[in-house]
């Protein structure tokens, strides 16, 4: 594995402050998503996991950078290998072409189109479809038979995509936006690719519904935003756009996310009453106020103490407890609660890029998820906890007589 650079900023990546207050310490962590073979122990690295909030635009956001082209060099990431998230994403794309009334023939794009996930619930051959993605996930894309280009968004890169592609009538970045260090020069970017009715939907876990159910694993090194309307509506006033609607869903990449429905600040779409609603809710409810994130640090705390107490009496009555599933948020609470192999046997994936390595930081074996069933282990930890209703309903782990340990926003065994 080639080491990782980190860099340190001390301003605000949206308006530029130095009015920034450290709210949350996870501990140093690797990367979430640098899953490490075995004789790569040795050699791996760790990196603070800070979030900070700037008490000017209200943004919460992480200060210590580790490389993007690091990070995505070798990415052990695939969208399409979860079933609930490309369903999710079918409604999302069936919705958008219903409510914009697609020509046939626009140019459509997806920002960080991963393996292609987001793509392939178009209709086959109606619309001009273009991915971006800097990843090694691109390759995958490409291979299914998609456009992609390969290389990080932002200002400069719109003017080459206008030129190729022509202007996009639609454009999508799901779990994406808070991935990237200099948001402004990616607003610019769109703003640039845009047409003048184009639309661009932005969907990212949404920083009160992370702090006011304390999903706190959704803090990692690939997020170094945390994000809101408030401090959104300062960037995109930057950069000659303007967020029109917005709404709220349960089920993102992450956990509960919002919606952002974002157009040029000339472009014809009217803005509807959830915008102003979300921004008078956010003020009321104190989204620059470092007392709302202390209070959250005091809760992270608590579900550490009363996980890590589930996990101790389950190992002395005698059981061994595995985990289920292996995304990055998962790594962020194992690292967190400073588990190791001792006390989650193995962590069950259908991931082949992560099977056959080592969790980041806890060194638990990833097995496949028919190994984990073969095993017979009567409880896991189930990381991917915002899918939990359809793992419940539908895994043959629970078929089998498995209970899943819910860890967020406390612990709960199901079923």
């Amino acid at each position: 594995m080639a080491a990782f650079s980190v860099r340190h900023r001390d301003t605000c990546r949206i308006c530029g402050s130095r009015n920034l207050v450290e709210v949350l310490d996870l501990t140093d962590q690797p990367p979430s998503n640098s899953f490490i073979a075995p004789e790569a122990v040795a050699a791996e690295q760790r990196f603070p996991l800070k979030m900070h909030l700037c008490r000017d635009c209200g943004l919460s956001q992480l200060l210590d950078i580790v490389s993007a082209e690091d990070i995505f060099d070798d990415y052990a990431y695939l969208s399409s290998t979860s079933r609930a998230l490309c369903t999710h994403y079918q409604g999302l794309v069936d919705a958008a072409i219903e409510r914009f009334k697609l020509p046939d023939g626009a140019v459509v794009g997806d920002i960080g189109c991963n393996d292609g996930i987001m793509l392939a619930r178009y209709p086959a051959g109606r619309f001009s479809l273009v991915g971006i993605e800097p990843s090694s996930a691109g390759a995958y894309a490409r291979k299914a038979g998609f456009t992609v280009v390969e290389d990080f968004f932002g200002r400069d890169l719109a003017p080459r995509l206008v030129e190729r592609f022509g202007r996009v009538k639609l454009v999508t970045s799901t779990n994406v936006f808070a991935h990237v260090d200099d948001i402004e020069s990616f607003a610019a970017g769109v703003q640039a690719w845009l047409a003048e009715d184009g639309v661009w939907i932005i969907e990212f876990p949404y920083l009160v519904d992370m702090v006011e159910r304390c999903y706190f694993d959704t803090i990692y090194h690939e997020h170094l935003c945390y994000l809101a309307l408030t401090p959104l509506a300062h960037l995109f006033a930057k950069v000659s756009l303007r967020a029109f609607r917005v709404e709220k869903t349960e089920v993102g990449a992450s956990g509960p996310a919002l919606r952002l429905f974002v157009c040029r600040a000339d472009a014809p779409h009217a803005e509807d009453s959830s915008i102003p609603a979300l921004l008078r809710a956010e003020a009321d409810w104190g989204i620059k106020d470092p007392a709302r994130y202390h209070d959250f640090a005091k809760r992270v705390e608590a579900v550490k103490e009363s996980l890590l107490a589930t996990l101790a009496d389950l190992k002395a009555k005698g059981h061994q407890v595995a985990a289920f599933c292996a995304p990055a948020k998962g790594n962020t609470l194992l690292n967190y609660l400073g588990v190791g192999p001792d006390d989650i046997v193995a962590v069950s994936e259908n991931n082949d890029l992560k099977i056959g390595k080592l969790t980041p930081g806890s060194h638990i074996p990833v097995i496949s998820d028919q190994a984990l069933l073969d095993a017979k282990i009567p409880y896991a930890l189930l990381l991917a906890w915002n899918y939990a209703d359809f793992f419940v309903a539908n895994s043959d782990y629970v078929k089998q007589g498995g209970r899943f340990i819910v860890p967020l926003p406390e612990p709960v065994v199901r079923p």
